[in-house]
C-alpha cells in the first residue's frame, strides 16, 4: 500500500485552491490537511501541523512565497516546497533552487505531471520544468510575439481560446489537447481575469475581433 503524502495548498485565489485540493483528494495516497492565501497563514499553520508537500504560488499578499519559503526553509527543513506559479523566467528555476526549494512547475501543467512530481519531491527528489527550447518550423509558437506580450496570455492559454471560440465544451477541449478538464477551467478563469471579461461569450468575441484562428502564433 502506498504512503499517504500530507499535503498543503497556499495560493491567494480562492477558486483556484478549492479546485486543486479537490483534484488532489482523489489521489487515494494524498492527505490534503491544510490552505492558505498567504505566506502568513502558511507559517501559523505549520505551528500546529506540518505537511510533507506545500503546493505554493510565489506572487500572495502579505507575504509572498519566496519570503515564506525562506523561513520555512530554515525552521521546517523537512517540508519539500513545490512552486506552482504562472512566472517562468529563465532565471527563475535558479533562483528557486539557491532558496532550497525542491520544485517548480508552471499553472498550466497538466494534472498527471502535476501528481508525478508531488510523489517525486516527497521521496527526496527535485523537479524543475525548464522552458521549452525554440525549433525552427517545429514550435509554432515566438516568445516575442506582440500579442502574447499585449494580452500576458501563455501559449497554451491561445491554445484553448481558439478552441473556446470553434464552441468545443471544456470536456471536448480536454479531450483534444489530452489535458485534465480541471486545467482547461482553470486556464478559462485566468484568461476571464487576466482579459478583464465576464464568461465564454466574450472569451468567444475576443477571439474573433482578435482573428485569433487566422494567427499562427
Amino acid at each position: 500500500m502506498s504512503k499517504t503524502i500530507k499535503i498543503m495548498v497556499a495560493d491567494d485565489h480562492t477558486l483556484f485552491v478549492d479546485g486543486l485540493c479537490g483534484l488532489l483528494a482523489l489521489q487515494p495516497d494524498f492527505d490534503i490537511i491544510g490552505k492558505a492565501s498567504n505566506g502568513k497563514e502558511v507559517l501559523h499553520f505549520l505551528n500546529s501541523r506540518l505537511p510533507e508537500v506545500l503546493i505554493m504560488d510565489l506572487n500572495m499578499p502579505i507575504l509572498d512565497g519566496q519570503i515564506t519559503a525562506e523561513k520555512i526553509v530554515g525552521s521546517f527543513p523537512s517540508i519539500k516546497i513545490l512552486v506552482l506559479s504562472m512566472y517562468n523566467a529563465p532565471s527563475l528555476s535558479t533562483r528557486l533552487k539557491s532558496i532550497g526549494i525542491k520544485g517548480y512547475l508552471p499553472k498550466d501543467t497538466d494534472a498527471d505531471l502535476l501528481f508525478s512530481v508531488i510523489r517525486e519531491i516527497s521521496s527526496g527528489n527535485y523537479y524543475f520544468r525548464e522552458k521549452e527550447k525554440y525549433i525552427p518550423g517545429l514550435n509554432r509558437f515566438a516568445e516575442t510575439d506582440a500579442f502574447l506580450k499585449k494580452y500576458n496570455l501563455t501559449h497554451r492559454e491561445i491554445e484553448i481560446l481558439k478552441l473556446i471560440s470553434e464552441n468545443l465544451s471544456s470536456k471536448q477541449i480536454a479531450s483534444k489537447l489530452f489535458i485534465s478538464l480541471f486545467t482547461v477551467d482553470t486556464h478559462r478563469k485566468n484568461m476571464i481575469q487576466k482579459l478583464k471579461l465576464s464568461g465564454k461569450t466574450d472569451l468567444i468575441k475576443f477571439a474573433i475581433q482578435n482573428n485569433l484562428w487566422q494567427k499562427q502564433f
